[in-house]
C-alpha cells in the first residue's frame, strides 16, 4: 500500500488506477475510497507546500497523460479526432479527466469542420486529432480552408513509426510529416523528446490564437504517448501574449484627414470586425462620415444589412461593380483580408486605400496604402472616431447629411429591386427556384439563427443578417468542400440555445455528409437544407466562361458536371447516419417540410430537407447529357 500511495502522490497513477490497486489488494470499495479522500487531501496540502509560480504545475506520468494534462490547462474542453490506435494511452487518460469531453467523428475532413465551427461560434480553443500521416491528408482540406478564413485551430497527429525506427520507410511513415503542412500552418513542429509534448502542444495554441489567426500542426513519434516523464504543464495564460495593438496614433490623424476630406467615401468591412465585435463601432464611423458600407467574400456578416448605409456585398470583388457608389475617392477597409482573384487590384491606384487589420504581412502586397492602421479593429475604430470627431467642422457635418441621404435613397432603390424577387414567372414552379427555396428558408428562420452556407453560388437573400443581436452568417470562405455539415454540427455544439440551419449544395453535401452522424449521436438539432439540382453548377458556369466558343457549348455535351443518371438521394442518405429528412420538389411541399423540421428540431431531433431546384445559367439541356459508358461496353473491349 505504501508504494501506492507514493504513486498517486507522485501522479504516476491515476485516481481510478489507485483504487484498482487497493481492491486488488482486498481492501474494500468503501475502504478504498477513504483512503483515497485521505490521500487526495495529502496531495492537495503538498501541492500548497511545494509554492512554485501560479499556473505551472509538475506533472508524472505518461506522456500521452501529460498531453491530455495540457489541453485542460489551454483551455480545451472538446477534442475532435477519428480512431488513432496509436493514441490509446491518451484515450485512456480521458478515463479520469472529465474536463476533456472526445466527439468520434467517423472521418476527419468533417470532424475538422465540425471543430472549426465549434472555434468560430464559441471563441474558444479545440483540436483535431487524426491517425498518423493518413489520417492527417484527410484532415487537410479543412487545414486549408482554416488557412484561408484565418481560423485558430489546432491539429494533432502522431508520426505512425517508434522514435527508434524513424527513417526506416515503416508502415504509414512519410519523411518530414510535420513539413506536408508548412504552406497551410501559422506553426509546425515535431517534439524531440516525450517531455516536450506540453510545451508543443502550448507553443500550438500560442500560436494560432495569436493574431492574425491561423490553424497550428504538432506532432510526435507514437512511441513518446508511452513514455513516463517528469514536466511541466502551464495555464495558457502563462504562455499567451493576448496581444490587442493599437494603431499608430500619426497614421490615425492621416487616415482621419483623408476620410473627413473625402467627397464619396466607402468602408470595405471583414471578419476581423465580428471576431473582435466591433460591427456597432463599424455602423457608428459609417454614421459619423455617411459612408457606404460593403463587404467582400468572408465568413461573417460584419454589418447590419438593413441598415441604410449598407449598399450590399461587394459583386465580383471590386469596388467598379457596385451599383453605388459608383465612383468612390476614398476606401477604408476594415478587418477584411480583401481576397484578389484579379490581375488588376480591388481597389484602383487612383482611389486613396486606408488598411485597418491585424495582418501587417499582408498590407500593401497588392493595393497601395494611404495609410496602414496595423491593430485589433475594434481599438483602431476607437481612436479613429476620436479623430474624425476633433475635425468635424459645420460645414462638413452639412457635407455628411446631404452624403447620408443619397446613400438612404440607394439602399432604399436596392431594396425595391431586391424584392421583386417573388414575380419571377417561375416563383410556384416546380422543381424548385433557388431563390424560392431561398426565400421559404429565410421566412423560416429565427430572428437570431444562424446560417452556416455551403451552397455554392446561390444569392443568398431575405435573410437580413445582423451580426449585433440579429441573424448571423457562416459562409465557406476557404472553398474546400465538404465543410457545412460539420461546421453546422460545431456551430450548434457551441451555440446550442440557437437555431442552426444549414444550406449546402448537392456536390457539396457528398463530400462531408458524416457530421450527420454527430447530428444524431449528440442530438444537435440542426435544420439541414440540401439544394439539389443534380449538378456542379459551379464548374458548369465556369466552363462555359472559360470556353465560351468552345465544342462543349456548341454540342451540349459537359463531360465534367451532371451528378444524375442515377440521382442521389440526399434524404435517404441522412436516413443511413440517423437524421430524419424528406424530399421536397415544390413551395407547397417545402413549407410542410419546413414545418416538420421545426417540429423536429424543438424536441432535439436534426433533420433534412432535400429540395429538387432548377439548374439555371446557360447551355443547360432539358436533359443533361452524361457519356454512355456502361459496364456491358468494359466488358467488350480488348485488353
Amino acid at each position: 500500500m505504501r508504494e501506492l500511495v507514493a504513486r498517486y502522490l507522485s501522479e504516476s497513477i491515476s485516481r481510478r488506477g489507485f483504487l484498482k490497486g487497493l481492491t486488488t489488494a482486498g481492501v474494500s470499495i468503501a475502504a478504498a475510497q477513504s483512503i483515497l479522500d485521505s490521500v487526495s487531501a495529502v496531495a492537495q496540502a503538498q501541492e500548497v507546500r511545494r509554492g512554485g509560480p501560479e499556473g505551472v504545475k509538475i506533472f508524472q506520468g505518461t506522456a500521452a497523460a501529460a498531453f491530455a494534462e495540457q489541453l485542460i490547462a489551454s483551455g480545451v474542453q472538446y477534442v475532435f479526432g477519428n480512431s488513432a490506435s496509436e493514441d490509446a494511452e491518451f484515450y485512456d487518460a480521458l478515463v479520469d479527466r472529465s474536463q476533456l469531453q472526445y466527439i468520434l467523428t467517423p472521418h476527419e475532413g468533417p470532424g475538422a469542420a465540425m471543430a472549426a465551427g465549434y472555434v468560430k461560434a464559441s471563441g474558444e480553443p479545440s483540436i483535431v486529432m487524426q491517425a498518423g500521416s493518413v489520417g492527417l491528408m484527410n484532415a487537410m482540406g479543412q487545414m486549408f480552408n482554416a488557412f484561408k478564413e484565418q481560423t485558430p485551430l489546432v491539429f494533432y497527429s502522431y508520426r505512425s513509426e517508434q522514435s527508434g525506427a524513424a527513417g526506416r520507410d515503416g508502415f504509414e511513415e512519410v519523411a518530414n510529416q510535420e513539413q506536408i503542412v508548412a504552406p497551410l500552418a501559422k506553426y509546425y513542429w515535431l517534439a524531440r523528446r516525450p517531455e516536450m509534448l506540453p510545451e508543443t502542444v502550448r507553443r500550438a495554441f500560442k500560436a494560432a490564437w495569436t493574431p492574425p489567426y491561423g490553424p497550428t500542426y504538432a506532432s510526435w513519434h507514437a512511441d513518446f504517448n508511452q513514455a513516463k516523464i517528469r514536466t511541466e504543464i502551464i495555464t495558457q495564460d502563462k504562455v499567451d501574449p493576448r496581444m490587442r495593438v493599437r494603431p499608430n496614433p500619426k497614421e490615425i490623424e492621416r487616415a482621419a484627414k483623408v476620410l473627413v476630406e473625402a467627397k464619396t467615401p466607402l468602408m470595405i468591412v471583414g471578419d476581423e470586425v465580428y471576431k473582435a465585435k466591433a460591427a456597432s463601432k463599424a455602423v457608428k464611423l459609417a454614421e459619423m462620415l455617411g459612408m457606404s458600407v460593403t463587404q467582400a467574400r468572408q465568413i461573417f456578416a460584419s454589418f447590419p444589412e438593413s441598415h441604410p448605409m449598407w449598399v450590399g456585398a461587394l459583386p465580383g470583388g471590386r469596388i467598379d461593380t457596385l451599383a453605388f457608389p459608383k465612383t468612390p475617392d476614398v476606401v477604408i477597409n476594415v478587418g477584411n483580408k480583401l481576397q484578389h482573384n484579379s490581375t488588376a487590384p480591388m481597389v484602383p491606384r487612383q482611389v486613396k486605400f486606408i488598411d485597418l487589420r491585424n495582418d501587417s504581412w499582408s498590407m500593401g502586397n497588392v493595393i497601395t496604402t494611404e495609410a496602414p492602421l496595423v491593430a485589433d479593429v475594434a481599438y483602431g475604430l476607437d481612436d479613429l472616431m476620436v479623430a474624425v470627431d476633433g475635425m468635424m467642422t459645420p460645414a462638413i457635418k452639412a457635407k455628411v447629411q446631404e452624403r447620408s441621404e443619397e446613400v438612404r435613397k440607394a439602399t432604399e432603390r436596392n431594396k425595391k429591386l431586391r424584392a421583386q424577387l417573388v414575380k419571377n414567372p417561375d416563383w410556384n414552379n416546380s422543381p424548385l427556384l433557388a431563390d424560392r427555396l431561398t426565400y421559404e428558408v429565410a421566412q423560416f428562420a429565427e430572428k437570431d439563427a444562424i446560417i452556416v452556407h455551403e451552397a455554392g453560388s446561390i444569392g443568398l437573400h431575405s435573410f437580413d443578417f445582423n451580426p449585433i443581436g440579429g441573424r448571423e452568417l457562416f459562409f465557406y470562405y476557404g472553398s474546400h468542400l465538404g465543410s457545412g455539415v460539420g461546421t453546422a454540427a460545431g456551430v450548434k455544439l457551441a451555440r446550442p440555445n440557437q437555431q442552426v440551419i444549414c444550406l449546402v449544395g448537392d456536390g457539396s453535401f457528398i463530400f462531408g455528409p458524416t457530421a450527420l452522424w454527430n447530428m444524431a449521436r449528440l442530438e444537435l438539432p440542426v435544420v439541414t437544407v440540401v439544394y439539389n439540382n443534380h449538378a456542379y453548377a459551379g464548374p458548369h458556369s465556369r466552363a462555359i466562361a472559360n470556353v465560351p466558343d468552345g465544342r462543349m457549348v456548341a454540342t451540349g455535351k459537359f463531360f465534367h458536371d451532371y451528378l444524375g443518371d442515377p440521382n442521389m438521394n440526399m434524404a435517404d442518405i441522412a436516413r443511413g447516419f440517423g437524421v430524419s429528412g424528406e424530399k421536397v420538389e415544390s413551395p407547397g411541399q417545402l413549407k410542410e417540410a419546413l414545418a416538420r423540421a421545426r417540429r423536429a428540431t424543438q424536441d432535439g431531433k436534426p433533420y433534412l430537407i432535400d429540395a429538387e431546384v432548377r439548374r439555371t445559367g446557360a447551355a443547360w439541356a432539358e436533359k443533361p447529357w452524361t457519356p454512355a459508358i456502361r459496364i456491358a461496353q468494359l466488358r467488350t473491349r480488348k485488353v
